[in-house]
């Protein structure tokens, strides 16, 4: 029975990657597109809650003009007219296409500058007018720039956590994959219990599966999500920020796709109400969430992204990710149980393929 439980949870994880993917993407883009769609002196107001950090060292975003990396979509058939292409430090770069890498960084412990805990990368492709989205699994045995090898997750710690931990998680990703990546946006986990709670709780259907200990789902929440006077059960649900923060971060039941369907979940439910929430309960999310927003975007950037987001919006959205099926595999070293690339040039190179289609750049950028 338990088997055939995991089973049906995996089909269902095979089946919702793609909402999953689209969840996530309208949750973040709509955020940046509800701020420039508030007035320009209130938008204003609303950007300034943003803690905006210098770009700083990485990618190629000093050796490129990076300020119509928004610009609307030419309908020329090809994507942006005139768009460049080529390698730049040996990095896959298209200016028809603009990579952001969104990042989910736990750094809730004290004294810690935590990890990021989901990393996933946004790519706006103009020259084949698709939206694309690439998860990257957090475990993966990766080499870190100048600090060894160590799980991907690992690197935002190593690299000093805030800012610093983004452009390093941002630097490991293009050493070892090869794309350029243009931007980078992180959101502290401490939003989400925010969010959710402004928004009324979340609907969420807990399964009866349960740990080596035997423990279920609702009795792993109410003994250790912090939340006290709202026990829940298995079954349906209205889960507060602080249990659906505990939910999504699971990990003794069940594997890690087990745990990203639960994030799918959350996230599926915190968009379903955004959709229906008023504009005060909106306003409220805003202010509650983008204090807790960090960016390299410039506020004009972040003002052009939401002008054109109906737009991309409208792009059909495609997913991948890294490494794919049958890319990888267990691995146990120093670092723990890690995951292991069976073939980095080949998981490279698929990657690449997803990015740019057949238009992967060649030669010098210039």
């Amino acid at each position: 029975m338990r088997s055939d439980t995991k089973t049906g949870l995996r089909n269902d994880i095979v089946k919702s990657k793609k909402h999953l993917a689209r969840n996530i993407v309208i949750l973040v883009i709509s955020i940046l597109f509800l701020v420039g769609g508030f007035g320009c002196i209130y938008a204003d107001q609303l950007l300034g809650k943003i803690r905006f950090v210098a770009e700083g060292e990485s990618s190629a975003g000093s050796q490129v003009d990076t300020g119509d990396l928004f610009e609307p979509p030419a309908e020329s058939g090809v994507g942006k007219d005139n768009a460049k292409a080529g390698l730049i430090g040996g990095l896959y770069h298209d200016d028809a296409v603009t990579n952001i890498l969104l990042l989910g960084v736990d750094d809730w412990q004290a004294g810690d500058s935590g990890r990021s805990d989901s990393m996933m990368l946004v790519s706006i492709d103009s020259r084949h007018k698709k939206m694309k989205v690439t998860s990257f699994m957090r475990d993966i045995y990766a080499a870190i720039p100048g600090l060894g090898s160590h799980k991907l997750t690992e690197a935002y710690s190593l690299g000093g956590g805030k800012a610093d931990g983004a452009r390093k998680i941002l630097s490991t990703i293009e050493a070892n994959f090869g794309v350029d990546i243009d931007r980078f946006v992180t959101v502290d986990y401490e939003a989400f219990p925010k969010i959710i709670n402004r928004l009324g709780g979340v609907e969420i259907e807990l399964t009866d599966e349960t740990n080596a200990d035997g423990i279920t789902e609702a009795g792993l929440i109410n003994a250790y999500s912090g939340e006290t006077g709202h026990p829940v059960h298995t079954g349906k649900n209205t889960l507060t920020g602080l249990q659906a923060r505990y939910y999504s971060r699971i990990r003794d039941i069940g594997n890690d796709f087990e745990r990203t369907a639960r994030q799918r979940k959350v996230f599926a439910s915190i968009v379903g109400k955004l959709k229906t929430a008023s504009p005060i309960t909106v306003n409220a999310v805003l202010a509650d969430i983008l204090p807790l927003v960090s960016t390299n975007m410039t506020k004009d950037e972040i003002v052009s992204l939401a002008g054109n987001a109906l737009t991309y919006l409208n792009y059909p959205l495609i997913q991948h990710r890294v490494p794919a099926d049958g890319e990888w595999y267990r691995l146990e070293n120093d670092a723990g149980d890690c995951i292991g690339i069976t073939d980095l040039e080949k998981t490279k190179q698929n990657f690449v393929k997803f990015i740019f289609e057949d238009d992967i750049p060649s030669g010098d950028y210039s």
